[in-house]
């Protein structure tokens, strides 16, 4: 278990609600006296003092509290919980045995299998260090029997047991790689019996004593098993249950069990063959668990206060402020205030990315030095950053210390990078926000200009489906709605052929697939493809969901590439830095021309908070073979990308060309697009993630905001 270093910090049940619906916020306070926690309406999130800077408006006169301090710890470290499985017989022959893959080989001493009562001492285990195999037996009568087998511990197959033979009194620990080509290694001890009296403590696997899991495994573990004579007690088949938190016994006396802090399931056993790459089609090459030190869900703290949303209060962004004895806000819990299924405040949408904010949550990025630190301390921005805070788990961007990628990620922990202020890069010619607060940008926008809107999260599409969006004359994205499952991508399509318009501020978006499940409320699952630009890739074999079997990776992969819901999908990639769009005159006589309307010719969005410019990071462009319609109206083309840019991995074919049979350089770029969708509505699509950090620039009197205003207006018109 780990304490955390904030001083107050929380998080909520659920990132939305609609009226009359209630929210629980679970804090931990290590301050002295009580905190507060008051409403607050978030209108611009980005601290920095060249632009809005934070906006907040006070609601506490419609909701304030206080509550106790209460410090609440994290548990960390996945294993597998198995209560109910009674002592060997203390005059019979019994056996544990297991096989593992350790990962992590040199991390120290790990548990790999226990029965142990930290309480009475006694009980049985086995582990591994960086040295070989070791064993721990006590019995009722305090002897304490340590068993070491030494040799290699490498990142391979291997099987340990621990057997003990009643006629001779021996214990034996063996350690015997698969591979015949390495050698195993052997143990024994006597001992005065070889069991114990008394209640029993749960099997842990993967970890030390069912009490409080500590010295976690890391690696994969298949086939444990336990056997006294010829009787099973119980044999776990991993295979079974993959998609579910459930271990199944397959022995006579059914000991199932629970996984705790979500290890990676649908992975490869010893015995993969590499003829199925789907688990549901060879399930007995899947029955392994990886198992991670850092593994993280739901982190189960106490609710401290909960909200319930009055039938009044509009949709839109909110954060509970927490401050403390002193009435200084040390944190800001976020969520957001839906429109009710079938009842629109307004004409226009904005779908708010919470699949995207949550598989980047907590993304250590290795770049929060002391320069970075001084900067948003000058900003007064949000103090903590994810490479200071490793106890709130890993995001699906980083690595598990053992190499493999992080699959999972749950917004039931404090998530740090979803916070008004929170700057992700300290880059020279903007803020360096992205998601969240780079969303705000939008929201700030539409409130500056009194236009109206609904807000609509992921999570809402996920319950509701599209049924959340048909009402609605126009639905925006936000800046980078990268992820989505199945139900949310379904959503959108759907509301497109019910004659919906739909407008895309941003950038690199739909490109993702995600896997969801009720049973795992509040965790997304991700696979990384062997395609498209990422941080790890998953190994073959490794590639569909354990929550669902589908296959993850790119939409592109399923054949449901961007360009066919947006026009436009992600092409090129760079630095944070932005650049500017070149207008194309021609397009002001062409359908959908109007959104240029006060425009002037030549240059546009050479300005903004999002790296200076409002082209740049990561680009969409056209694609005739990816889908893109075959008639839209090119309303602007990015240009001035520096060296660093390159093109998306995914839009080549080979080093010097694209999927289109284009040289690389023409993916460079971001295009501006309009068109008709032959259901009665539209497609706005603007291929930047940079696009929304230029609408407040020259107190929002710029080109960018002139674009966006005549989509909106024209948007909300009811004889349009």
């Amino acid at each position: 278990m780990l304490k955390t270093t904030m001083d107050l910090v929380g998080y909520s049940d659920r990132l939305s609600a609609v009226s009359g619906e209630s929210i629980a916020f679970k804090v931990s306070s290590r301050l002295e006296f009580p905190f507060t926690a008051r409403l607050v309406r978030v209108i611009h999130a980005d601290a920095n003092p060249a632009g809005p800077g934070l906006r907040m408006v006070d609601l506490g006169q419609i909701y304030s509290t206080s509550a106790p301090s209460v410090e609440q710890l994290i548990h960390r470290g996945s294993w597998v919980c198995v209560p109910g499985v009674p002592w060997p017989d203390p005059d019979d022959n019994w056996s544990v045995s297991v096989r593992v893959l350790p990962t992590l080989a040199r991390h120290g001493s790990q548990c790999v299998m226990s029965q142990w009562d930290s309480c009475k001492r006694q009980g049985w285990q086995i582990g591994i260090d960086g040295e070989g195999a070791t064993a721990t037996w006590s019995d009722d009568s305090g002897l304490t029997v340590n068993l070491r087998a030494n040799c290699p511990v490498g990142a391979r197959w291997s099987d340990i047991s621990l057997c003990f033979d009643a006629r001779t009194r021996k214990l034996k620990l063996s350690f015997a790689p698969v591979d015949s080509r390495y050698a195993g290694a052997e143990a024994q001890a006597s001992v005065s019996s070889g069991g114990w009296t008394g209640p029993t403590p749960a099997v842990a696997i993967a970890a030390l004593s069912a009490g409080a899991p500590k010295l976690h495994f890391n690696g994969r573990i298949e086939a444990p098993r336990i056997q006294a004579g010829s009787v099973v007690i119980a044999a776990w088949d991993f295979s079974l249950g993959i998609g579910t938190a459930e271990v199944f016994d397959c022995g006579p006396s059914a000991h199932h069990g629970r996984i705790v802090n979500l290890p990676t399931r649908a992975v490869r056993s010893s015995n993969w063959t590499g003829r199925e790459f789907c688990w549901r089609a060879a399930p007995d090459e899947y029955a392994a668990i990886h198992f991670h030190y850092e593994d993280i869900d739901d982190v189960n703290w106490e609710t401290s206060f909960t909200f319930t949303v009055p039938d009044d209060l509009p949709s839109g962004s909110y954060a509970m402020a927490l401050a403390d004895d002193k009435g200084v806000d040390r944190d800001w819990l976020p969520f957001w205030v839906s429109a009710c299924v079938g009842r629109p405040g307004h004409e226009l949408a904005i779908v708010i990315p919470t699949y995207t904010y949550q598989a980047y949550a907590n993304f250590a990025r290795g770049n929060f030095d002391e320069d970075f630190r001084a900067k948003v301390a000058a900003w007064q921005a949000y103090p903590h950053n994810p490479d200071e805070h490793p106890e709130v788990g890993l995001s699906t961007y980083n690595l598990h210390a053992d190499g493999s990628g992080v699959a999972f990620s749950t917004r039931l922990r404090p998530m740090l990078t979803m916070r008004p202020g929170f700057m992700t890069f300290n880059e020279p010619r903007g803020s360096g926000c992205r998601h969240y607060i780079a969303d705000h940008y939008l929201l700030d926008w539409l409130e500056h200009e009194g236009i109206g809107f609904d807000i609509v999260t992921d999570d809402d599409l996920e319950r509701h489906g599209q049924a959340m969006l048909e009402p609605y004359r126009a639905v925006l994205t936000g800046t980078h709605p990268e992820y989505h499952s199945e139900r949310t991508l379904d959503a959108f399509e759907g509301y497109l052929k019910k004659g919906g318009n739909l407008a895309y501020p941003g950038g690199n978006g739909f490109y993702w697939k995600i896997g969801v499940s009720n049973l795992f409320p509040g965790t997304l699952e991700l696979r990384r493809g062997n395609n498209g630009i990422r941080n790890w890739t998953s190994i073959p074999g490794e590639l569909h969901n354990a929550f669902d079997g589908r296959l993850g990776g790119l939409w592109r992969d399923s054949d449901r590439p961007p360009q066919r819901l947006v026009g436009i999908g992600f092409s090129a990639q760079g630095p944070f830095e932005g650049s500017y769009y070149r207008v194309h005159d021609d397009a002001r006589e062409q359908p959908g021309g109007w959104l240029l309307d006060g425009v002037p010719s030549g240059i546009i969005g050479d300005y903004g908070l999002s790296g200076g410019g409002a082209a740049g990071f990561e680009l969409d462009s056209t694609s005739a073979i990816a889908g893109s319609p075959e008639q839209y109206t090119l309303l602007a083309t990015s240009e001035g990308h520096s060296a660093a840019f390159g093109a998306a991995l995914d839009a080549l074919t080979a080093h010097d060309e694209s999927l289109d049979h284009r040289p690389v350089a023409s993916l460079i770029k971001a295009e501006m697009i309009w068109y008709e969708t032959g259901w009665g509505g539209s497609v706005f699509s603007v291929g930047s993630i940079t696009w929304c950090g230029s609408l407040s620039h020259n107190k929002y009197r710029n080109d960018v905001a002139k674009i966006m205003k005549n989509y909106a207006m024209r948007m909300t018109r009811r004889d349009a």
